[in-house]
């Protein structure tokens, strides 16, 4: 689960957005998670004069996890220099999503809600693929979400 503010730039046809996030132990351990995404608009599809549909949103972010465990390089001590090449904390992200907004009324402090749903993986998802195409679907490292903003 994750919580998130945004800022839209040119014309809202990108969205700078700062997010946490929090998985419980129950779901795979306690995680702290700190993003940073940028999305791109590039089509927009007027349904009525309340519902707009953008979609395809091309997206950009980088994750931070927080812990103890989570460093942003190996521990030098239990592994040689170069061993891991990749960041335990830091990871960067690839994802695509779709969007319903409904306008509210004008009178209204909520000015829209939009439904979205996003396919996202990450760099090191991505470099499993690329060395097991033969082995590994495509979609077998994408992760899909569902969500909810309100535009103020």
């Amino acid at each position: 689960m994750s919580i998130g503010v945004g800022y839209n730039l040119l014309k809202e046809k990108t969205l700078l957005s700062f997010h946490y996030g929090y998985v419980p132990e129950d779901k795979g351990g306690e995680l702290h998670i700190a993003a940073v995404k940028f999305q791109y608009k590039p089509f927009t599809i007027h349904i009525s004069d309340k519902v707009i549909f953008h979609p395809v949103n091309p997206t950009v972010f980088a994750s931070y996890t927080f812990g103890k465990q989570f460093g942003l390089k190996f521990d030098r001590d239990q592994y040689a220099k170069g061993y891991y090449f990749w960041s335990p904390a830091l990871r960067e992200h690839l994802a695509f999503s779709s969007e319903f907004k409904i306008l509210g009324d004008k009178s209204s402090k909520i000015k829209a809600i939009s439904l979205y749903t996003e396919a996202n993986t990450n760099d090191l998802y991505m470099i499993s693929w690329f060395e097991n195409r033969t082995t590994t679907p495509i979609n077998d490292i994408f992760h899909l979400g569902f969500g909810v903003k309100m535009i103020f």
